[in-house]
């Protein structure tokens, strides 16, 4: 399954969005196979710096943030 670049920023803020607050979401893993993709999806998104340089800086942050959530 082929994602367009904005399709692959708004589900990295669609996730990050899910660790808002003192909410709990779906770890990387589960969303990326929700999309129907490989485990790895959403950590490949995340490890292209093309992709990241497309991000605001608060959507950036949004995402790093929430990474170090998922990650406790």
């Amino acid at each position: 399954m082929r994602f367009t670049p904005e399709q692959r920023i708004d589900h990295l803020l669609r996730w990050a969005a899910e660790w808002n607050g003192t909410r709990r979401g779906r770890s990387m893993w589960a969303y990326s196979l929700s999309l129907g993709g490989s485990h790895a999806l959403l950590n490949d998104w995340v490890n292209n710096e093309r992709l990241m340089d497309l991000l605001t800086f608060e959507e950036r942050r949004s995402v790093d943030e929430a990474r170090k959530r998922a990650r406790q």
